[in-house]
């Protein structure tokens, strides 16, 4: 199974849709995945993610299904060096690389920064969707691995945002959200590509074959990278 997280394309926040430039790189993202085989389309609730899904499913001619676990990761938590409320991707490089629970991926619900936040419920709830999604498509939950269950040579694509990216990702690599949330990052309509190692037969885990493609924006422009 192959599995594509896609960001929306860049966002007016405060109308959750698109801007102009995010709807040209929604333009050039659909056109970039009719090279793929899709065989599921999905999207997160939001307006933002659902434009971004609209124009590769007006351009394939097929329809998406909303999924509320793709919904954009909004948890906030406390910062402990001032108090202020800020987005878990955002504390401070001097906590979060220093404090060994927040990379468990159980007991980072246990660190002292998570204390009082939904952030580890939330997190089960997109754990569940993603093996609820997957099970659909006969990848059976089983511990840390699937199980197969008939074809599972399925290309799935799931719009959404970088927080629910990370998550998800967390989710199927066995790592904690906190990893991927503060280590990662992804410019609007970059792709994760997830597949199954199907090498251990009905046992499988997925193995992430490349994060944040732009590729697809060209080298010019809107394609250049945002490290601020």
């Amino acid at each position: 199974m192959k599995l594509l997280l896609i960001r929306h394309g860049s966002p007016d926040y405060e109308h959750d849709c698109l801007t102009e430039r995010g709807r040209e790189e929604a333009v050039k993202l659909a056109a970039a995945l009719m090279a793929e085989k899709i065989d599921a389309v999905y999207s997160s609730p939001m307006g933002r993610a659902r434009e971004t899904a609209g124009f590769y499913c007006e351009l394939a001619g097929r329809q998406f299904e909303v999924l509320d676990w793709l919904h954009e990761f909004d948890v906030m938590i406390t910062d402990p060096t001032d108090g202020s409320r800020l987005a878990t991707w955002d504390i401070r490089p001097e906590i979060w690389t220093e404090h060994e629970a927040l990379f468990d991926r159980k007991g980072y619900k246990d660190a002292p920064e998570l204390v009082g936040s939904d952030m580890y419920e939330r997190g089960q709830v997109v754990g569940a969707g993603v093996d609820k999604l997957l099970a659909q498509y006969g990848l059976i939950r089983e511990g840390g691995v699937y199980r197969k269950e008939g074809d599972t040579d399925k290309t799935l694509a799931l719009f959404c945002h970088f927080g629910a990216t990370c998550v998800v990702i967390a989710h199927l690599l066995g790592i904690s959200p906190m990893l991927a949330l503060n280590g990662f990052s992804a410019e609007p309509t970059a792709i994760a590509t997830l597949c199954t190692d199907d090498r251990f037969e009905d046992k499988v885990n997925f193995r992430l074959h490349g994060y944040g493609d732009i590729s697809h924006l060209g080298e010019k422009g809107s394609g250049k990278v945002n490290y601020k």
